[in-house]
C-alpha cells in the first residue's frame, strides 16, 4: 500500500528512519520524481483544458458551443485540481476502488492501452530500406581499367 507521500513504508506501513543512509537517499530521490512526475501530470491535464479553451475562443458567433467549451474546460481544469490536491497514494485508493467496482471497464480500459502501446512498439521499429531502382553494372569495376 502507498502511504501519504506515495511511497511504500517500512513493515506495517511505519517508515523506516533512514537518518541519511544509501537507502534513505534512495527514498528520498524516488519521493522527489514522484512529486515532479505529479506535477507534470498536473500541467499536462492544465495544457489540455486551456486547448480546449482556446478551441472554444473562436466560436464567438455561437454562444452556446462557446459554453459548452468553457465548461468542458472548467471540468478538465478541476480535474488538474484534484490531482494536485490529492496525495499518490490517495489517487491509488481511488483507481483501485473504481477498477474493483467495474472490473469488465477495467478490463476493457487495459486492452485498448495494450493494443495502442503495441501499435506505437510496431511503429517505432526498423523499417526496411526501399530497394533501389538504379541499375548497376556487375562484371566490371572501374578499378579493373589497369
Amino acid at each position: 500500500m502507498l502511504n501519504d507521500e506515495g511511497l511504500g513504508g517500512g513493515p506495517g506501513g511505519q517508515d523506516r528512519d533512514w537518518d541519511g543512509s544509501f537507502a534513505g537517499r534512495i527514498v528520498e530521490q524516488a519521493h522527489g520524481y514522484v512529486a515532479k512526475r505529479k506535477a507534470d501530470a498536473v500541467r499536462a491535464v492544465s495544457d489540455v483544458a486551456a486547448a480546449i479553451r482556446d478551441s472554444g475562443s473562436g466560436l464567438g458567433h455561437s454562444p452556446h458551443l462557446r459554453a459548452l467549451f468553457d465548461n468542458a474546460a472548467d471540468g478538465v481544469d478541476e480535474f488538474a485540481e484534484g490531482i494536485a490536491r490529492r496525495t499518490l497514494g490517495e489517487i491509488y485508493d481511488e483507481v483501485d476502488a473504481a477498477a474493483r467496482r467495474r472490473p469488465g471497464i477495467t478490463l476493457a480500459v487495459a486492452a485498448l492501452a495494450g493494443f495502442a502501446l503495441f501499435r506505437l512498439l510496431q511503429a517505432a521499429g526498423t523499417r526496411p530500406i526501399p530497394r533501389s531502382r538504379a541499375l548497376v553494372p556487375t562484371g566490371v569495376s572501374p578499378a579493373s581499367d589497369t
